[in-house]
């Protein structure tokens, strides 16, 4: 078997991929219409929050009783947080309620709803050409990403934004290389806003999207420097691209917009934020929140065991999953004891309900020999082509899905145990870059036979663990 194909357009996805995003589309409308209320993880919590924003625009007082039931045993409820997927689930919901649909269904549709958007957008786009549908591949490759989409969550925005930058950056005619190829600042400055949009909507999505935007700037950077070396006779001089650094200076000023109008509704409302970056600099450089209202509210309504206070003062009496290193755990031990690298995985590929339904352990090692197979001759295929541009990028793809899964170790060994394989889902978009990007020195039947052996593995996940056992 040849390690190159000799087509010029490179590693082509099968047409039957169409078929396949329609089947995982399907699924995921059983399991939201299937399973009953609150079976998924903080359902109950989640639905709240977009029920909220049926009603409402601006995010709601802090302590307000109408919503003292979204508050979580943390003490914390998902309202009082950045993200936007509330507001637009909740919107969502509105309007397909008009049309007497159930309140439950309605909520959890908009999450359909958004996987139905990519599957329709990628399958329409591949009439222009079978590479479009290389990044949806990727989301037929564990059933997980189809378990977020059948029920109201805080991951299936980001994922879709994500999903949604990833094809900006990788299509060579998209909005963002229209923009940033084109003469002059002004002719396609529209597009430039939509990119900046999403870049902002990641902003105020989990803070696990960070590395995602991490990885974005870097691949943009690279694929289009700023500054470059001008070499001359007798010696070089440096030239910056003026016209594509106010681009670029322009989509982040956009993004920063958006965060900054979505944490000034908070300061409005409440007089403070929970966004993390505020969180981060109130700890190292000062108080800047005008009266901490939610810690002392979550100090009010929280169990015991998750009080602000408890951590502080009583940390032995302290939920079991929380400040681990503050209890002493070692790094280490997070993985031989907790085994935080096989729950992580497990519930990457396959995890339902509150974590408590699960495939047999065959199941995993059969999907981890697949995914370790398919990224040992990714790299390969990639050092053996010997294209300095390619494996600059495979570095920029490798950093920063490194740096996503150590956030997920770091939080759950400093802040709260949650080996959840969602919290990886950034990495998804950015190997559906890179390997659209690479595709010419990869193998069509290598490629192929990845996605559709990862899709048959995680149909049997779906159909015979999650909607078998799911109520």
């Amino acid at each position: 078997m040849k390690w190159t194909i000799p087509a010029a357009e490179g590693f082509q996805p099968s047409r039957y991929i169409r078929f396949l995003l329609i089947l995982a589309l399907i699924l995921v409308a059983l399991m939201a219409i299937k399973s009953s209320f609150n079976r998924h993880p903080d359902e109950i919590n989640h639905f709240l929050a977009a029920q909220y924003y049926r009603t409402h625009f601006l995010p709601p007082v802090i302590e307000d009783p109408a919503i003292r039931e979204s508050y979580s045993a943390y003490g914390v409820s998902y309202l009082n947080y950045h993200w936007i997927e509330y507001v637009f689930a909740g919107k969502f919901a509105y309007v397909v309620s008009l049309l007497n649909v159930d309140v439950l269904a309605s909520v959890r549709f908009s999450s359909v709803f958004l996987f139905a958007s990519l599957a329709i957008f990628f399958i329409y786009r591949s009439k222009d050409g079978l590479e479009h549908l290389i990044i949806p591949g990727f989301l037929l490759t564990t059933p997980q990403v189809w378990y977020v989409f059948s029920y109201i969550n805080n991951d299936a925005f980001a994922l879709f934004v994500s999903v949604i930058v990833a094809f900006q950056i990788a299509h060579k005619e998209s909005f963002l290389n229209h923009f940033l190829r084109s003469e002059g600042f002004f002719p396609k400055l529209h597009k430039g806003i939509i990119f900046g949009l999403l870049l902002g909507f990641l902003l105020i999505a989990k803070a696990n999207y960070f590395p995602f935007l991490i990885f974005a700037a870097c691949w943009l950077a690279y694929g289009f420097p700023v500054l470059r070396i001008a070499f001359g006779k007798n010696d070089h001089a440096f030239k910056i691209d003026f016209d594509l650094l106010k681009k670029f200076a322009f989509m982040a000023l956009v993004a920063l917009s958006v965060l900054t109008f979505r944490c000034g509704l908070d300061f409005y409302v409440n007089g403070e934020t929970n966004f993390v970056g505020f969180s981060y600099l109130n700890k190292y450089v000062g108080n800047l929140e005008n009266e901490g209202r939610l810690l002392a509210f979550q100090e009010e309504v929280a169990d015991y065991c998750c009080k602000p206070s408890t951590v502080e003062n009583d940390l032995p009496n302290s939920h079991k999953d929380l400040h681990l290193k503050e209890k002493g755990l070692s790094l280490k031990h997070l993985f031989s004891r907790l085994e935080w690298h096989k729950f992580s995985f497990a519930s990457f590929v396959g995890g339902y309900g509150y974590m408590d339904i699960w495939a047999s352990k065959n199941f995993y090692r059969f999907f981890a020999i697949l995914y370790i197979l398919f990224g040992f001759y990714l790299i390969a295929a990639i050092v053996r082509s010997g294209v300095i541009e390619s494996i600059v990028q495979l570095g920029i793809t490798l950093f920063a899905s490194f740096l996503t899964v150590f956030i997920s170790v770091y939080l759950s060994w400093t802040y709260a145990f949650q080996p959840q394989g969602r919290y990886l889902f950034p990495i998804i978009g950015m190997i559906g870059v890179f390997v659209y990007s690479n595709r010419r020195y990869l193998h069509n039947t290598v490629l192929n036979n990845f996605v559709v052996c990862s899709f048959l593995l995680s149909a049997y996940s779906f159909i015979f663990v999650a909607l078998r056992q799911i109520d």
